[in-house]
């Protein structure tokens, strides 16, 4: 058990090394214009499903929280002069600037669905459980199987969850409900699962 746990641990730390030297490899490499493309794609997507009123509202929010952020990327940005290496700093801060955008954008659209999606989360938990207890009294067993699933579809669902909050590519405006629904889905596995003694 100790030695499969060290295992995973190992696994965790090298994935990881892996998606840190691939995100400083994007910011390096990416083009300020690739940024932009990919943040007004979002809010043309948002708009268009959601409406012009939710499209404004996450920009409000956004443009609130980015603010301080953009008027010191301002300051930084006037205080280069015009070498190759500053010019490459400059695009870069940019290109940063609008990354940071982009990713505030999606925390308030993925905010914004987890208001309709919460209700969905607690209601599948509470099945879950009630699923559980049925089963108790029908002396039908649990699943470890399936509870391992639950817990390991949680976990995937999370990163893929931070994942997609950070990818400097446009993605489908599903991405987000589809986030909460699987974890909906994750959560009735593994409470429904969890062993009698807990």
């Amino acid at each position: 058990m100790r030695q499969e746990t060290r295992k995973q641990g190992t696994w965790g730390g090298f994935i990881a090394t892996i998606l840190l030297v691939g995100f400083v490899a994007a910011w390096a490499l990416i083009p300020s214009r690739a940024m932009e493309e990919t943040w007004l794609t979002e809010k043309r997507q948002m708009a268009a499903w959601a409406g012009g009123a939710t499209s404004r509202w996450i920009m409000s929010q956004a443009a609130g929280v980015m603010a301080d952020t953009a008027r010191q990327a301002h300051k930084a940005v006037n205080d280069l002069g015009g070498s190759q290496i500053e010019k490459w700093l400059t695009d870069r801060i940019c290109a940063s600037l609008l990354w940071a955008n982009v990713v505030v954008y999606r925390t308030y659209a993925l905010m914004m669905w987890a208001l309709l999606g919460i209700p969905l989360i607690l209601a599948a938990s509470v099945d879950g459980f009630y699923v559980r207890e049925i089963r108790k009294t029908a002396f039908i067993s649990q699943s470890p199987i399936r509870h391992k699933i639950g817990v390991h579809f949680f976990r995937l669902v999370s990163i893929a969850m931070v994942l997609w909050l950070f990818l400097p590519i446009p993605m489908p405006i599903l991405a987000a409900p589809a986030v909460v629904c699987f974890m909906a889905l994750s959560l009735w596995l593994w409470v429904g699962n969890l062993q009698k003694r807990l």
